[in-house]
């Protein structure tokens, strides 16, 4: 007679009886592995909107700005590879008072354009961020922490995953009587956890070098896990 074993783990453990061909009952069992590492690399998201009756001064005034963020992003040691403009918005300004009984009057026009920028030298990411504003930058859509190279905290954590649920089907296995035989298969799953971004804010006020607090990333890896069963 054949043995099931459903599995409702805890969590992120999702488990679910496999069958072979054979009358040996499996196990499936799902591990999840974190590796908390200090970031060595950070994402930020600037951006620089300019209003202006004509829609080519807008433009002009945008350009302008984001031409001396690139500049100073350089003398900061920022290489043009970690430099990109990532859109241009142009858009129409109306005014809904003037008219009150007709349509709308077009009275300007409002440019906007965002520069994604990788820092790769933390100690900088406080002054740069203040030197930008200086420069004209009023927006800040997105800072972000990674790792340049997350290859061996993935590996760290695809290992923590494995024992994570190598010992979920241990103690289920023993919990109900029976014996915990070889590995069938072992399946990826696996994801990234960034660090915590924040939320959209003017950077207008900025006097001096922002503090900035660099924490930990967290990356994740899970594994789907099938064992054979055998009688005690």
């Amino acid at each position: 007679m054949r043995k099931t074993i459903a599995i409702f783990g805890l969590m992120m453990a999702v488990a679910s009886p496999v069958w072979a061909d054979s009358n040996d009952a499996r196990l499936t069992v799902t591990g999840q592995g974190i590796a908390d590492v200090e970031p060595d690399m950070a994402r930020i998201s600037l951006g620089v909107t300019k209003e202006a009756p004509e829609a080519g001064a807008a433009l002009d005034q945008v350009a302008g700005v984001a031409q001396d963020i690139f500049d100073r992003l350089a003398q900061q040691g920022i290489e043009p590879r970690d430099m990109q403009s990532s859109q241009v918005n142009l858009s129409p300004k109306y005014d809904y008072n003037r008219n009150p009984d007709g349509p709308p009057k077009l009275v300007g026009f409002t440019a906007n354009t965002m520069v994604s920028v990788r820092v790769r030298d933390l100690t900088k990411l406080g002054q740069i961020m203040s030197a930008v504003t200086a420069d004209g930058a009023n927006q800040l859509s997105g800072l972000q922490f990674d790792l340049q190279d997350r290859g061996p905290a993935e590996d760290a954590a695809r290992a923590s995953a494995v024992k994570d649920a190598m010992a979920r089907a241990k103690v289920l296995a023993d919990a109900a009587g029976v014996k915990l035989g070889s590995v069938v298969s072992i399946h990826e799953g696996g994801g990234y956890a960034p660090a915590p971004v924040y939320g959209r804010m003017a950077m207008e006020a900025a006097q001096s070098d922002m503090p900035i607090a660099v924490g930990e990333v967290e990356i994740e890896a899970s594994v789907t896990m099938v064992f054979e069963l055998g009688e005690e």
